[in-house]
């Protein structure tokens, strides 16, 4: 049990942490993308106060990186272990949808009521989401489901 914990969390964070390295590569490579986070920079840049710069840009990339990886991951990595489940789809596809959502659920969460009109760069922004819940889920499940037990 302790050792299934200890895999467990190495997976996680691993994952967690390969998808935050990869978020931000994939969007510079995309022009979109690579322009719509650079006017969010911007503005975060003027409406902060000068000494509190680095930390607003940090918190954006971080809150980021908490919304398309780490957080989905860690439900679906939850559900998967007290579920039992085993499959790659489950991992992999799962936390890639939770990923996409989550600009859909922090948009309701806010309680912003404009479902209906989605920018070009949200949609780039729902793509880069799902790929990167799509590889901390992959990377999740090579880790945490190598050399676990099959069960009758």
């Amino acid at each position: 049990m302790l050792r299934r914990l200890l895999v467990v969390s190495f997976a996680f964070v691993l994952a967690a942490g390969a998808g935050m390295i990869f978020l931000p590569i994939a969007a510079l490579s995309d022009p979109t993308t690579r322009e719509a986070g650079s006017s969010l920079a911007i503005a975060a840049l003027f409406s902060a106060e000068p000494d509190d710069v680095a930390a607003a840009f940090g918190y954006l990339l971080w809150a980021m990186g908490i919304a398309a990886c780490a957080a989905p991951l860690a439900i679906v990595a939850l559900v998967g272990e007290i579920a039992g489940a085993r499959a790659y789809t489950w991992y992999a596809g799962a936390t890639a949808l939770l990923a996409a959502a989550a600009p859909t659920i922090l948009r309701a969460a806010r309680g912003s009521g404009r479902f209906v009109e989605v920018s070009p760069a949200e949609g780039r922004f729902t793509l880069l989401f799902f790929l990167a819940g799509a590889l901390t889920g992959t990377i999740y499940w090579l880790i945490a489901m190598r050399g676990r037990d099959a069960r009758g």
